[in-house]
């Protein structure tokens, strides 16, 4: 019997808000996610990321936690193990390589599931799907080191209720961090800013869409302890621009009463007015967020 081990990956950007998948269009006819045998003494690890780069285009992160493994017969005496990781890919400008891959397609869930030619693929792309549904916070992020001092959720959400401005933290030019002071609004899970309509942040953004926005809303030093008294939030999601007329004019609104509450509404709906269309509003849906204290 001979035995053949390959290994690829399910790989997910998002953008615009929207998780998409990637699909290969594959030289032979039909729709693959991205895969490839195992050489040498590689890692299964090795092997998914060296194939990924070599037929995408794409340097991307395999995320912890997830792995499927497909057993088929490409013909008789000959079995084939299939090994899947889940991973992201902070950019969606791919290069496919030409001797194997025709085309590569990013697409939702229901168009990849349409797309792909086999029912294996189509599982395992449902099997990532849930996954990363059932553990958003999984995919990234470490436990806190002094878990005597975090704060839970709810402690978190109240003090991005509360807080007054934060930094948000992006990729910036070069893979050079970038970290801007901004006013705030949140609402339902997500952080709302407001700024020029081109610049750093858009630039960034637009490259990779994570961030990272951290708020503090105590800070008072004790030194005659040599400490300090501190209380600290870090959100943690993925960035869009907000481009509908009516999803910009809540957020400029929750952004004026926030920081102009004595204003009447009248006066409200007259700044938004004249800043509309000179604005950028961002969004920043969380996914993941960690509180601290001491006290």
């Amino acid at each position: 019997m001979i035995m053949e081990k390959s290994c690829g990956a399910v790989v997910f950007t998002v953008r615009d808000g929207r998780r998409l998948y990637l699909l290969e269009h594959m030289v032979r006819g039909h729709v693959s996610l991205c895969k490839g045998h195992v050489e040498g003494a590689e890692t299964e690890h090795e092997t998914a990321l060296r194939e990924i780069r070599e037929e995408t285009g794409l340097a991307v992160e395999l995320l912890d936690g997830f792995s499927r493994t497909i057993r088929y017969s490409p013909g008789e005496g000959h079995l084939k193990d299939v090994t899947f990781f889940l991973a992201y890919a902070p950019s969606w400008e791919t290069r496919p390589q030409p001797e194997e891959v025709s085309s590569i397609q990013w697409a939702d869930l229901p168009r990849a599931l349409t797309l792909l030619t086999h029912q294996s693929d189509r599982e395992t792309l449902l099997a990532a799907d849930r996954y990363l549904n059932r553990h958003p916070e999984a995919r990234f992020f470490r436990p806190m080191r002094r878990r005597g001092r975090e704060l839970d959720r709810e402690q978190c959400e109240k003090l991005l209720e509360e807080g007054l401005h934060g930094v948000l933290s992006l990729s910036g030019d070069g893979g050079w961090p970038y970290a801007v002071p901004l006013n705030y609004v949140y609402r339902d899970g997500k952080l709302y800013f407001h700024g020029a309509k081109a610049g750093h942040k858009l630039d960034a953004l637009r490259r990779d869409p994570r961030a990272s926005f951290c708020v503090v809303t105590r800070d008072r030093v004790i030194p005659e302890k040599y400490t300090t008294d501190y209380r600290s939030v870090v959100a943690f999601g993925f960035l869009r621009e907000v481009t509908e007329e009516a999803e910009k004019r809540a957020a400029l609104h929750a952004l004026a009463a926030k920081y102009a509450p004595a204003e009447t509404e009248e006066s409200r709906e007259r700044a938004v007015n004249a800043e509309l269309a000179a604005t950028a509003v961002l969004e920043l849906t969380v996914v993941h967020v960690t509180g601290k204290e001491r006290r």
